[in-house]
């Protein structure tokens, strides 16, 4: 009995720092008010992601090491602040311009670059997970789960502070990118 819950605990913990990971960039995301299927297809890449990264990470876990987490690590941050930059210097632009050429994180090579930056960090998680010893499949099946609802949420409450402050919204989106990277970078130098 103790085992199981010791086992669950970890798993719902794991789960739960990297969904709010993921509800921090998915806030970000969601000031731009997406439409129900657009924000559908946010949740459901961003969760594949988070579980493909876990799952390259845990294969290598098995094998290789920490060195390589850590790079990942710092990877996604950099990422994460460009694409908050991208954001920014595109809501800066012309309406007509922003909108024919600007950084959109919600469509193609920018849904790629912001579901990369989010599950960059799972890498790392996932190269930890076998000296944890958490089994891979119910993390995985819960990850899904708990990334593709901690998204919706950040969502939602994206649109909310969209809907508030509609014209600095994208800028709003990428300010927190930026500092949300910084946040991530402070915390990984500790």
């Amino acid at each position: 009995m103790h085992d199981s819950f010791s086992l669950f605990t970890k798993i719902v913990g794991v789960a739960l720092a990297v969904g709010f990971d993921v509800f921090a960039i998915s806030v970000s995301v969601g000031v731009a008010r997406l439409a129900i299927d657009t924000g559908l297809k946010v949740g459901i890449i961003f969760s594949a992601s988070e579980v493909a990264m876990q799952l390259m990470g845990y294969m290598i876990g098995a094998g290789a090491g920490r060195m390589l987490g850590e790079i990942m690590v710092y990877a996604g941050i950099v990422l994460l602040a460009l694409i908050g930059l991208l954001m920014i210097r595109s809501s800066t632009r012309s309406q007509v311009a922003a909108s024919s050429q600007g950084f959109k994180p919600t469509e193609g090579s920018g849904l790629l670059l912001t579901a990369l930056s989010v599950s960059m960090d799972s890498f790392g998680v996932g190269i930890a997970l076998p000296g944890l010893s958490i089994p891979l499949l119910p993390l995985l099946v819960t990850l899904s789960i708990t990334t593709t609802i901690f998204t919706l949420l950040g969502l939602a409450f994206g649109a909310r502070l969209g809907e508030r402050y509609e014209r600095r919204a994208e800028f709003a989106g990428g300010a927190m990118l930026v500092l949300l990277s910084g946040f991530f970078a402070f915390e990984q130098l500790l």
